[in-house]
């Protein structure tokens, strides 16, 4: 796990390096600090504020995330896109266990279209890379613009094998109703954790 994790980091650093030619920035975030991120990088609607061509890398390691994690993306999303407007654009791809472009360059501003790609990644993946990586700072070089602040931000998911193998099997089975009230009280429990988050960013 080591060795890979060396690997990854070693293989962003060579493609940020190449992205420096074009002036592409790049940041890493983890999913636990995502909403912290979006609130702290992304500032509300100036005109002050740079336009932005954004390409999100987000770590994959299963079929689909955890209620957790996907509660986290959807909400940081939502946030990143009432704080964003329609000259900025956002692409997102996927690494680890799917590589692939899940949502080709949109407005920022399209939250539904945002929100749905990373609860559907897998499905909205036309076609499966070898590369995740190379293939964000690709699609950020072929979208880049001059007067723009071109960035890659790779979100990092982590994970055990537990999680892994539970969600694997929640793809083979169905799902009984305990699990499913579970679930719910997962949601309620992670939407709790973020109020006061999204409070934070209403009031601003």
């Amino acid at each position: 796990m080591k060795t890979l994790l060396q690997f990854i980091l070693v293989l962003a650093l060579c493609y940020t390096s190449s992205a420096q030619e074009k002036n592409i920035e790049t940041e890493s975030v983890a999913i636990e600090n995502l909403i912290n991120f979006m609130v702290e990088q992304y500032s509300s609607k100036t005109d002050t504020i740079p336009k932005r061509n954004i390409t999100f890398l987000i770590e994959t390691y299963a079929d689909n995330f955890n209620t957790e994690d996907k509660v986290m993306l959807q909400q940081a999303f939502k946030i990143m896109s009432k704080r964003l407007t329609e000259e900025d654009f956002v692409s997102i791809v996927t690494y680890s266990k799917y590589n692939g472009i899940v949502l080709k360059q949109t407005e920022a501003t399209n939250t539904k279209k945002l929100v749905y790609a990373v609860e559907n990644f897998r499905s909205s993946i036309n076609y499966i890379e070898d590369n995740g990586i190379e293939l964000a700072y690709r699609l950020a070089k072929e979208n880049f613009t001059e007067e723009t602040e071109n960035s890659v931000v790779m979100i990092r998911v982590p994970h055990t094998v537990d999680e892994v193998t539970v969600q694997k099997t929640k793809t083979n089975m169905t799902k009984a109703n305990n699990t499913s009230n579970k679930k719910n009280n997962a949601v309620v429990l992670t939407a709790i954790a973020l109020l006061p988050e999204i409070i934070k960013i209403i009031k601003d």
